[in-house]
């Protein structure tokens, strides 16, 4: 995008723009952690309320996926942007060194998994689809379609989720076949447990399924209403880990049993890791959030988690939880209730209230009298998690602006008659977008975690543009 300048936004951080994954060592020493500012840094977790760099190396694009090999303690796998994923020796006592590149893939390598044998691994492309590698023959085995999630059991079977929502499970070496099951609900992640007895599915209706190898069901537990981000178990199986879009962790036994629930402002748990008695989640920060596995208690400071707000009518648009109110602090009208919780409000001259909640915007305009009354309404469908959101434009014709958690922007243009058509993508920011600031009716910034601005307009024809 053009029109750059670059601001200050913070000071300190150990990555410059958000961790998108973590993977423990083996040994639970030792945590790798990759960003959208294309670094990967190793952290030494001896520790863990006091973490210490150990490395730093990275790739030409953000690094979406990080993965210890199972049979080599000083291998790590990389899968970047930029379509490539690396193998490094990552030694203590001297300099990463890069030993393989496996290159050509068709989009973003956004996971890589070993094999048990330390030998293969399988790289999951942007494209809705997996390659297979023999790594250190850097020899390209053929592909698995239709795979947009993946985990490998530690008996060397592959769980796949395709865009169709079907969950698969294959034997590579031992049959060409899989067996399929269609859960309740989309998947957004998957993960073996340690003896690879049991696949958990993560669904974005809050519920947790748990099947068997053959793809039975075993149990399923409602977590609430938010999606569920990320899983994955302790190295004993002893609890399951999963991250919601609250953003919250919450631990459970291998019964489905609640044990705690941890919510953090800084969590952005698309990636979790669990070793020992700690927890790791990826973070808006530059540094991996850690926990205690036992209580949920952070090992780090964490700042306290704001709700929602934006300037309305003299008082304040708030959300608390999933309820949209107006008003002043002593005075607050109840608006209207999201089925999961508000992540993002906004309005526009004193008629039109936008508030987002997972992937659902709603746009209203509200009469000018004092019960705000809704006169019109529009619920627009994102194809990603919202994280922040505008609106420009006039109460006839607003343009409602939407920033996603993965990084993208992206506009609608409404006219009140019906749903329009889009989104329209605006954009994307390889450091993610921090916060969309309105200027005036025609004007917004977005700014990114790296401390890039970018200074948006309407143009005639209401397209928003750099």
């Amino acid at each position: 995008m053009s029109s750059i300048v670059r601001v200050t936004v913070g000071t300190g951080p150990a990555h410059a723009a958000p961790i998108s994954c973590v993977a423990f060592r083996a040994d639970g020493w030792r945590l790798a952690s990759g960003s959208h500012d294309r670094s990967v840094i190793v952290w030494d977790t001896s520790d863990p309320a006091r973490l210490i760099m150990v490395t730093e190396f990275g790739h030409h694009a953000a690094v979406l996926s990080v993965a210890f090999n199972p049979a080599a303690a000083d291998l790590l796998a990389t899968g970047s942007a930029d379509g490539t994923a690396a193998v490094w020796r990552v030694v203590d006592d001297r300099p990463p060194s890069l030993m393989k590149v496996l290159a050509g893939h068709p989009g973003p390598v956004t996971s890589v998994a070993w094999m048990p044998d330390g030998q293969h691994m399988i790289c999951q492309i942007a494209e809705s689809r997996a390659a297979v590698w023999n790594a250190f023959g850097e020899t390209y085995l053929g592909e698995l379609e239709d795979c947009v999630r993946l985990a490998v059991s530690p008996h060397g079977l592959v769980a796949t989720v395709g865009a169709d929502g079907l969950v698969a499970v294959r034997d590579l070496w031992r049959d060409p076949g899989r067996i399929t099951y269609l859960p309740s609900a989309p998947v957004e992640d998957c993960a073996w447990s340690p003896d690879g007895t049991t696949l958990a599915l993560a669904g974005a209706d809050g519920s947790l399924e748990l099947l068997n190898p053959g793809l039975l069901p075993l149990r399923s537990v409602r977590l609430g209403d938010a999606p569920l981000r990320g899983i994955t178990w302790s190295t004993d199986g002893s609890a399951l880990i999963a991250g919601t879009y609250d953003p919250a962790l919450v631990s459970l036994d291998p019964a489905g049993r609640p044990r705690w629930r941890r919510t953090d402002a800084r969590l952005w748990p698309r990636s979790l890791a669990a070793a020992g008695s700690t927890v790791a989640a990826a973070t808006f920060g530059g540094r991996p959030h850690l926990l205690d596995l036992a209580t949920g208690a952070g090992l780090d400071a964490a700042p306290a988690a704001l709700e929602p707000a934006a300037p309305f009518r003299g008082g304040a648009l708030t959300a608390t939880g999933r309820i949209l109110t107006a008003g002043t602090q002593g005075d607050r009208h109840p608006l209207w209730e999201h089925e999961t919780r508000v992540t993002a409000v906004a309005a526009l001259a004193s008629r039109v209230v936008v508030s987002a909640a997972h992937r659902t915007v709603r746009v209203m305009l509200v009469s000018d009298s004092p019960d705000l009354a809704v006169e019109r309404g529009i619920t627009l469908h994102a194809p990603e998690p919202v994280k922040a959101v505008a609106v420009l434009g006039t109460p006839d014709a607003p343009v409602v602006v939407a920033a996603s958690h993965d990084f993208r922007l992206f506009s609608w243009t409404l006219d009140w008659t019906g749903v329009p058509p889009g989104p329209r993508l605006i954009g994307e920011f390889g450091y993610g977008i921090a916060a969309l600031t309105r200027l005036d009716d025609h004007r917004l910034t977005a700014t990114d975690h790296h401390g890039e601005l970018v200074i948006l307009a309407l143009g005639a024809d209401g397209a928003l543009s750099a």
